[in-house]
């Protein structure tokens, strides 16, 4: 983050990261009750400064393959820890099954299986989580109420989706079902009420189509606010239930914090945020006086980013759908030959593919702030960006899951 320090970071002479709450030296896998059975967590006992040595080296390895190498005009800054190792997941997606002796339990799946193996007590989960979880698999037990068996097609309950709220400790949780209506719900619900610590909206949504996809339309509201309020930094954003939040919120407000410093007090006029999701990426990078566009795919957390926008009186539009096709009516509203000042670019893992490099090119952004979840794709990307002319500038490893070898990384590029 800082220009004095040296390039390379912790995998290549940085100076130590902090040690992150959660990793006092003890094994982390002494004190989770589903290890080492879980595959949830694969680096779990891994000290956690070893952890950001080897994040930092799949980013530079992912670099040095699409011919990207640090130097005096790429920097690389040093690999950003968690502030929590462990207990840093505010959201949780379990399964339903039951089990041969007839009990039920809440887990993940096996990878590559459909195996199912217990994680209601998960350590990397938020703390706040496990009372509401512990207290729905009680309450299922005691109620009776039915199970979805995946082989026979019989049973409701499929999954069971918490977010916890970092900054309030409000819970908010749907069950996805596979029977409309869910036998048992009203007394489930009055249930979880009088025994789950901490929750504040109960959501149900039903989902009969087989494999593993959670939710197949918009959840409905049992009780309690319809969106969960999350802090940023100096942001307050809401979710809906059915819309993507990162999973560690400490460490998106982090980067999202690193991308606003990297680009200082500069004068940005016009922004675009591509994938916005529920605009906190531009809320949070774009100064107040800017215009600032957002396009994505998701209705749902396009209505959750104009209401973010409303709520901080923000100028800000945004439209649901395909890049390309909202993209051909924006441009006629932007500077002549379609100029923009700042783009924002947090795709999904596969990047940017070529509805995303197709924008930049007609945008023709000054400068670019690329969130990344995949190195891989994050370096092909800048790979072909820096072809056209946008060269990266500075690169930093961020580390949204502790325990796991996730890398997700920022990158700041400039047009030549």
């Amino acid at each position: 983050m800082r220009p004095s320090e040296k390039r390379g970071g912790v995998a290549g002479g940085g100076p130590e990261p902090a040690r992150a709450q959660g990793d006092r030296g003890a094994p982390p896998n002494a004190r989770c009750p589903h290890a080492p059975a879980c595959v949830g967590c694969p680096w779990l006992g891994v000290p956690y400064g070893e952890q950001l040595r080897r994040k930092a080296a799949l980013l530079d390895e992912a670099l040095r393959t699409h011919g990207l190498s640090p130097s005096a005009a790429f920097v690389r800054e040093p690999a950003a820890g968690s502030a929590r190792a462990l207990g840093y997941r505010c959201h949780a997606r379990l399964v339903f099954r039951r089990r041969r002796g007839g009990d039920i339990m809440l887990g993940v799946y096996r990878p590559g299986t459909h195996s199912v193996l217990p994680a209601e007590r998960c350590r990397v989960h938020h703390p706040g989580l496990e009372p509401v979880l512990v207290a729905l698999l009680a309450a299922v037990e005691r109620l009776g109420v039915a199970v979805h068996d995946e082989r026979t097609g019989e049973g409701g309950l499929r999954y069971a989706l918490a977010r916890i709220a970092a900054a309030s400790g409000a819970v908010h949780l749907t069950l996805v079902t596979a029977a409309d209506p869910l036998p048992g719900l009203p007394a489930l619900t009055e249930a979880l009420r009088a025994t789950a610590s901490g929750l504040e909206a109960l959501f149900v949504a039903v989902n009969t189509t087989r494999g593993n996809a959670l939710l197949d339309g918009p959840p409905r509201r049992i009780f309690g606010p319809r969106a969960l309020s999350e802090s940023f930094g100096p942001i307050t954003a809401v979710f809906r239930p059915d819309t993507f939040s990162q999973a560690n919120p400490a460490t998106a407000t982090h980067a999202y914090g690193e991308a606003a410093r990297w680009l200082g007090r500069r004068s940005l006029g016009t922004v675009v945020d591509l994938f916005c999701g529920v605009g906190v990426f531009g809320l949070r990078v774009a100064p107040p006086e800017s215009r600032l566009f957002g396009i994505e795919v998701a209705p749902a957390a396009v209505e959750c980013a104009r209401d973010n926008a409303r709520r901080l009186g923000r100028r800000a539009e945004y439209a649901a759908g395909p890049v390309d096709a909202h993209l051909r009516q924006l441009l006629p509203r932007l500077p002549v030959g379609g100029e923009t000042d700042l783009l924002l670019l947090n795709p999904p893992r596969r990047g940017l593919g070529a509805e995303g490099h197709q924008a930049v090119g007609e945008l023709t952004p000054r400068r670019i702030a690329y969130l990344s979840c995949n190195p891989e794709s994050l370096a092909s990307d800048l790979a072909i960006l820096a072809s056209r002319g946008f060269h990266p500038r500075r690169i930093r490893a961020f580390d949204m899951l502790p325990q796991t070898p996730h890398v997700e990384a920022l990158a700041l590029l400039e047009r030549s």
